[in-house]
């Protein structure tokens, strides 16, 4: 009989806690009814301000409850006049909260503008259902492997469940590795499957937690991880070496596209983005070996200095076929101008043939291995040495069939003078002896 009569009791109160504040008051609060709160959890309240006259700046909420007194700041935010506003407030329900109704209270701090000095607004005293937590926890998981190398992370996968938890809450992974928190993860639902990398750099035998926080309580998985030494090919030293060498290979791709630069040998246009590749990736790698070099680190710096002397080979490549194909085409354009000496200086033609071929042979057999931007220029002295020969034979053959020329043109007048000269002596003497 007696607890009926408390609750009878608790319910009127509820129920005239419910009912609105005096429309007389100029701030009128209320707490907005929620579904039931679980102790052990923050619980989340929004509270309704309505401002009935005036301006006014909201300076602080507090809310009252049997767990202690919460303040949330409000930056002296303004509300006009017949203005309503809802704020969100959070109490920390306690784990030993009575199961039922509890009693809260909004209060709002605030000044009138134009006014000096704080004001407050009390509302009324609100019912808010507590209830006591009824949870339900899993947790599965395991390593991926019990003994890793040197530099590898431990991979720990698995699922995990928490019911009967505030929607709005989100429990915690925490791997301790020897006692010590390694990694700290807040998960995206109060259910799912889960992948946590665990860096671990030391060899030997390692104790790993994983923990389940969900605030009022935890699941744990002890697990003991052994990590053997690495191999010598990921070690901070090789890589070392190894970028080093790529970064003196990059040198001399830029030393020599800038010789093709200046030597104005076309070029692909993908030249220049594919060099500005290259040195992203070399920056890359660089800064991961710098820092606290990891299995994964070694295998991403593995896979940047493979791409990047991929590209530096192909545009070495690209750049050396560039120098050969002018080169080639120099040669071509040489070849027909020998040609033409063919039907009136037939030795010279032999001769500067065979050295146009020699000079091809060579060309052809460069490679990025050698000293391009020097054996072009060796080759190109020597193309004009070629180019000022054939002009020289060119000149002496017109020299000299000018002057064969000049000398029958000269041979032919004789003749005509001397034939003319003897056809009049013919015909003088013909004449006289008919005179006689």
């Amino acid at each position: 009989m007696g607890k009926r009569i408390a609750l009878l009791i608790l319910l009127c109160i509820a129920q005239a806690s419910l009912m609105p504040v005096s429309s007389q008051e100029p701030v009128q609060i209320r707490i907005d009814p929620r579904e039931p709160c679980i102790a052990g959890f923050p619980c989340e309240l929004n509270v309704s301000v309505t401002n009935m006259d005036g301006t006014i700046l909201l300076s602080k909420l507090r809310l009252a409850t049997p767990w202690g007194l919460f303040v949330k700041d409000l930056g002296l935010r303004e509300l006009r006049g017949g203005e309503s506003l809802r704020i969100a407030i959070s109490a920390n329900v306690s784990l030993d909260s009575l199961e039922g109704p509890n009693f809260v209270r909004a209060e709002l701090i605030y000044f009138v503008r134009g006014e000096v000095g704080l004001r407050s607004a009390l509302g009324n005293s609100s019912s808010l259902m507590v209830q006591r937590p009824r949870l339900s926890v899993s947790l599965l998981a395991s390593p991926l492997s019990y003994t890793i190398r040197l530099g590898e992370p431990l991979i720990l996968e698995g699922s995990y469940r928490v019911d009967g938890i505030p929607r709005e809450f989100r429990p915690t992974m925490i791997v301790y590795v020897n006692g010590i928190p390694a990694v700290e993860s807040v998960m995206n639902s109060t259910h799912g499957l889960f992948s946590i990398p665990v860096p671990l750099s030391v060899p030997g035998s390692h104790e790993v937690n994983l923990t389940l926080s969900y605030g009022i309580g935890k699941e744990s998985k002890l697990f003991t991880v052994i990590v053997s030494p690495g191999p010598a090919g990921y070690s901070r030293e090789y890589l070392s070496r190894e970028l080093n060498s790529t970064k003196r290979d990059f040198q001399s791709l830029l030393a020599l596209y800038r010789s093709a630069m200046d030597d104005l040998i076309p070029l692909p246009g993908g030249i220049l983005s594919n060099i500005s590749a290259i040195d992203s990736l070399l920056a890359e790698a660089e800064a991961r070996l710098g820092g606290d070099l990891s299995y994964e680190d070694a295998l991403r710096i593995e896979e940047l200095l493979n791409r990047s002397e991929k590209l530096i080979s192909t545009n070495l490549k690209v750049i050396v076929e560039s120098y050969r194909g002018k080169l080639l085409s120099e040669l071509s354009e040489l070849r027909g101008e020998i040609e033409a000496l063919a039907r009136v200086d037939e030795g010279a033609y032999r001769n500067l043939s065979a050295r146009l071929d020699e000079i091809q042979g060579r060309v052809r057999s460069i490679s990025s291995g050698d000293d391009v931007p020097k054996i072009y220029e060796e080759i190109s002295g020597e193309i004009n040495g070629l180019r000022e020969l054939v002009r020289s034979r060119r000149e002496m053959v017109l020299s000299d069939a000018t002057t064969l020329a000049v000398l029958l043109l000269s041979l032919i007048t004789i003749s005509i003078v001397s034939i003319t000269i003897l056809i009049l002596n013919l015909w003088r003497r013909s004449a006289g002896e008919e005179v006689s």
